[in-house]
């Protein structure tokens, strides 16, 4: 018999807003049970230690534990945090649960715009592939994918769709993650290779490009029609060469100031200084032993290599050498949400929203973050262009890191001509 644990809990709720809905906390919770309940599931509520209602539901031949977030607003930048939680947390009910459970994710708010949940799903399928993910709202929408799920898929009623304008971005596929990876490569060309990892030489066409870049050459192409159409591409001396470049570079700043990707988390067990540099580096001597290893099956699946990690913002910058805001709380790039590379670490999610002692970031760019870090110390560190990137709008004195990276680096290196 099959047993789903159901377990929902509200996010930016605004008291004003939902004040005269009873008990809103567990509209969703109750839609997802009904879901299970048509399907044929039996289902009973069953008290949690954590505050939370699961939801039981028995069924033939599958074990499910699922997880429910709930938001006020259908924006990504308020879902895809939350799916992030949601993921964490459904892999560790899974755990808990037995070893076949499979966790399942789900989202929900009053409106999701067809749009918002594409781009929630692709989210998931890109960084949690292994968990079944779900996107639903008060309108009809049901978004389900993975193990199953599709069955409870369904479109909003057209009488209670709400239409709202499609937002456009200028910037989208100049900077989209490979293209980022390859402006790296362009604009790097004059940066300490201590600073930024890239394949150094002269690059006269897309195909070479795309040879050194490791990209397809249609991609190469079309970042290049792309660079320029933008007027940031001159082909001097048959050589590919960009120009306003500081402007490229300012276009990239402004591109890169997505929000909604960091997860605060806490130690397991407290150390000392040095303790995330301790642990990341044993986790990638561990990931680098591992990795030409045959993965076997599990529970029908195949067992992904552990994810990619990088020291990011303040504390890369200080392993950098060029470091000018010191104590702010360090963050760590992960490649995707994996709760074992989180417990591997000594890292949980657990109570740590209030008082962080780290964040980790999940990146969109995910090619261009590890294929251009460094080593130093024997952890991957995010290179100089990264740092810059991320460090540039946050509050923590952001700006005046940033400041002096453009100023000790990133200015000198572009104003040079082209070895």
């Amino acid at each position: 018999m099959a047993v789903v644990y159901i377990m929902a809990k509200v996010h930016n709720m605004s008291p004003r807003t939902y004040g005269h809905e009873p008990r809103a906390e567990y509209k969703f919770e109750a839609l997802v049970a009904d879901l299970f309940r048509r399907a044929g599931w039996s289902v009973h509520a069953q008290p949690n230690a954590d505050s939370q209602d699961d939801v039981v539901a028995a069924s033939a031949d599958k074990k499910y534990a699922i997880q429910i977030k709930r938001s006020s607003e259908g924006r990504r930048d308020r879902l895809v945090p939350l799916l992030s939680q949601a993921i964490l947390q459904a892999q560790a009910a899974a755990r808990r649960c037995s070893k076949s459970a499979i966790p399942v994710a789900v989202v929900a708010s009053p409106h999701i715009s067809d749009s918002v949940a594409a781009q929630v799903k692709e989210f998931a399928l890109t960084h949690a592939p292994e968990v079944g993910i779900g996107v639903i709202d008060s309108e009809g929408l049901r978004v389900f994918h993975g193990f199953g799920l599709e069955r409870f898929n369904s479109e909003r009623s057209r009488r209670s769709r709400v239409h709202f304008p499609v937002e456009h971005s200028t910037s989208t596929y100049l900077f989209s993650d490979l293209n980022q990876w390859m402006l790296k490569i362009l604009l790097g060309q004059n940066i300490q290779e201590s600073l930024l990892t890239i394949p150094h030489g002269q690059y006269r066409n897309g195909r070479m490009l795309s040879q050194a870049a490791g990209v397809s050459p249609m991609s190469a192409s079309r970042f290049l029609r792309e660079l320029v159409s933008e007027g940031f591409l001159d082909q001097r001396q048959g050589a590919l060469y960009l120009v306003r470049k500081e402007e490229l570079l300012r276009r990239w700043q402004g591109a890169s100031q997505r929000v909604g990707r960091d997860v605060p988390v806490r130690w397991i067990i407290r150390g000392g200084e040095g303790q995330l540099l301790s642990a990341v580096r044993s986790y990638c001597s561990r990931r680098d032993a591992n990795r030409l290893r045959r993965q076997k099956p599990r529970a029908g699946r195949m067992v992904e290599p552990a994810p990619r990690v990088a020291m990011g913002l303040f504390g890369a910058a200080e392993l950098l050498g060029v470091g000018f805001v010191h104590g702010a709380v360090p963050y760590l790039y992960l490649e995707h949400l994996s709760a074992p590379a989180l417990e591997e670490l000594g890292l949980s999610i657990e109570h740590a929203k209030g008082q962080p002692d780290a964040y980790v970031r999940i990146p969109e760019n995910k090619e261009a973050v590890f294929r251009a870090a460094v080593q130093r110390q024997a952890v991957p560190v995010s290179d100089i262009l990264q740092v810059w990137l991320d460090v540039s709008n946050h509050p923590a004195r952001g700006k005046e890191q940033a400041d002096q990276i453009w100023k000790r680096i990133l200015a000198p290196s572009i104003q040079q001509v082209p070895r």
